[in-house]
């Protein structure tokens, strides 16, 4: 690549050279030009309609506003999505079909609205590719790596909706308990392992408990010692202490299994709108991830970047 063909120029009427193009970045064997940042600016309006992961980014929020350089960044992200998850022109055709048919519209009417909100068929073929690249990235690649619990859920809202107010007011707890230090390390061990707490309860616990899966109950404030209480109140729902106790008063490890509150029925009332949250930044989060994977692996190189070391100056 030779960086000295940054721009195409032909010659003003006064003699002079104007740009008419500039390569803006190499992604692999593809490029970015200075119409693609343009382009990109012209269709957000249309990009928000089509692009899975365009909404909730920093440049959807500043529009046409937006830096160069982040709607560089962006493209670059992108070319590497479309070489990871190409999608033929009859793929893209396809597409375009099943959007006609689910509206009961034909091709003319289809171009007649898109042209309607100033766009081009082209413009709108080239981002339902984009659209269905990326959709494919989330379904193999993203989708299997998140989760959301119940647990997540409840953290969330104590730590956000609740922060300031009260303390819960009962705490549903499991414990196991051993005279023997080196029971209940082995059996703490044995859960950091991926055993089941109710396993491990009936295994190594010598508490009435046991038989029940190391299940004491709901318990409020007032039913728990200041040592107990404190313990718990550093454990997220579904944490589990370290060793607590002495030889003495018997050695034991708690888990905090659920939270009893007043607010449970505001939990319901707003969980899905809490894991639809927490999701939306984990898909971010892993996909941020594996496109770090993918930038590590391609051939990036911007206009203005420093030369190659032992290549020519200009390459």
């Amino acid at each position: 690549m030779f960086w000295i063909l940054l721009a195409f120029a032909g010659l003003a009427e006064n003699g002079s050279a104007a740009v008419i193009e500039r390569l803006e970045a190499a992604v692999n064997n593809q490029i970015v030009m200075k119409s693609d940042l343009d382009r990109f600016r012209k269709t957000i309006p249309l990009r928000a309609q089509l692009d899975p992961l365009f909404g909730g980014t920093t440049i959807a929020k500043e529009g046409a506003k937006a830096s160069d350089k982040d709607i560089l960044e962006f493209l670059i992200d992108e070319k590497i999505i479309l070489q990871q998850f190409p999608m033929t022109d009859a793929e893209v055709e396809q597409e375009v079909n099943s959007i006609q048919a689910n509206n009961h519209i034909t091709r003319e009417q289809l171009k007649q609205a898109i042209g309607a909100q100033g766009f081009s068929f082209e413009d709108y073929f080239a981002l339902i590719r984009v659209g269905a690249a990326k959709r494919n990235l989330i379904d193999r690649e993203i989708r299997t790596k998140v989760t959301v619990s119940d647990d997540d859920v409840r953290n969330y809202y104590y730590n956000t909706y609740a922060k300031g107010k009260p303390a819960p007011q009962a705490y549903q707890v499991e414990i196991v308990t051993q005279k023997d230090r080196k029971k209940i390390e082995a059996a703490l061990a044995a859960l950091k392992n991926g055993a089941a707490f109710s396993d491990v309860a009936k295994k190594y616990s010598d508490d009435d408990s046991a038989s029940t899966g190391g299940e004491l109950g709901t318990l409020t404030e007032d039913q728990m010692n200041k040592g107990i209480r404190s313990e718990l109140k550093k454990l997220k729902v579904g944490e589990t202490s370290g060793i607590l106790g002495t030889a003495k008063t018997r050695f034991f490890f708690l888990r905090l299994a659920g939270v009893k509150t007043a607010d449970d029925q505001r939990i319901k009332q707003v969980a899905d709108q809490i894991r639809s949250q927490l999701a939306g930044g984990e898909y971010q989060r892993q996909l941020e991830l594996w496109l770090e994977r993918q930038r590590q692996l391609a051939y990036i190189r911007r206009a203005g970047d420093p030369p190659i070391a032992g290549l020519p100056k200009g390459t």
